[in-house]
């Protein structure tokens, strides 16, 4: 839905004013929705969005984030079905099914339901699409079986390999992919909301093939082996493009790679999307919101200091307010912000 559907939905059901709206035009940022400026400002919640656009379509609102239902019971919707009319099994009951989708009114969707669960009730509801897409992911096959698939066909297995590995990341939301040579195997971890996590394994053999894509891809040298070296991809994926950070250093097992993903969807990120507390979120905001000071953000890989700050200047990226960064490096380009790459050379 584009902002102009969204605001007619809104009013239509007294979520928001037309005081509001007048409002959000003016004070919207560079780059900024107008459901992320409603969310963030706290005129609306998700979970109001998404019961205003199950009321437009006439039917419940399935809050997938509160209730989330469990993997066994999604997957008896086949994947082909699920992807095709992007639906998800809710509840599951003797005479009565709910399913919920981000578009209830999509044509052959009823007629394919009553196939698939014949003689019962069949209750559609609405969810947010990101919710949607978070519950999609159960019926990913696990990178090795995708591996060997991959092997088995053997026309392209470096390039297939990378992509599978760099789709799972962006869809787990992963802040960084490591690729780590053992004795025998590749080892591929992702981090995710922090914490490290095996994603799969390949055997050693493939990995010459896939280093060398890699480096090709980030512009380094191939043919050096003993020095770490830094590069960048830009990665493309469903029309979006996605910026990836690559180091690769060698260690006692082999060259290891490190990769940063930088992904879009960092840059929609809101505090309100932060989970922080309310009295934590106001300090913040008042901090913001002051003329001199400074705010410090510290802590771990992948903790969110990146997240927080950008969040931050989502805030304060008005027309009207000059904004200058120094950054090493600059991970997210934003529209209307002028952000300088630091360069020891010139210090």
């Amino acid at each position: 839905m584009n902002d102009e559907q969204i605001k007619k939905i809104l009013l239509a059901g007294n979520y928001v004013s037309n005081e509001d709206l007048a409002l959000a035009d003016k004070k919207i940022s560079r780059g900024e929705s107008l459901t992320e400026y409603l969310i963030n400002e706290g005129i609306i919640s998700r979970t109001i969005l998404g019961q205003a656009t199950a009321e437009f379509y006439k039917v419940p609102y399935a809050d997938l984030s509160a209730n989330t239902p469990i993997r066994s019971e999604i997957i008896k919707i086949p994947e082909e079905t699920a992807r095709k009319f992007r639906v998800i099994l809710f509840n599951d009951d003797i005479k009565k099914v709910t399913v919920t989708t981000d578009n209830p009114t999509a044509p052959d969707l009823a007629k394919v339901l009553i196939a698939l669960f014949k003689g019962r009730d069949i209750v559609v509801c609405y969810s947010l699409p990101e919710d949607i897409d978070a519950l999609l992911v159960v019926y990913q096959k696990s990178l090795e079986t995708r591996f060997s698939k991959i092997i088995k066909e053997g026309s392209r297995v470096a390039p297939d390999i990378i992509d599978e590995v760099i789709s799972d990341a962006i869809t787990l939301n992963a802040s960084d992919i490591h690729l780590e040579p053992v004795v025998d195997d590749l080892v591929i971890r992702f981090r995710v909301d922090g914490v490290m996590q095996e994603a799969g394994r390949i055997k050693k053999m493939y990995y010459e093939n896939i280093l060398n894509r890699i480096k090709v891809q980030a512009r380094m040298r191939i043919d050096e082996h003993y020095a770490a070296q830094d590069g960048s991809i830009r990665y493309q994926r469903d029309g979006k493009n996605v910026d990836l950070r690559v180091s690769v250093v060698p260690t006692i097992d082999g060259e290891k790679v490190a990769i940063r993903v930088l992904g879009e969807y960092v840059r929609g990120i809101t505090l309100a999307d932060l989970g922080l507390s309310k009295d934590d979120e106001a300090t913040i905001r008042e901090s913001a919101d002051k003329p001199f000071g400074m705010i410090l953000v510290t802590g771990p890989t992948g903790s969110g200091k990146t997240t927080t700050l950008y969040a931050l200047l989502r805030i304060l990226n008005q027309p009207q307010v000059n904004i200058t960064t120094i950054e090493d490096p600059v991970e997210y380009r934003l529209v209307g912000v002028n952000q300088i790459q630091v360069n020891v050379a010139t210090n």
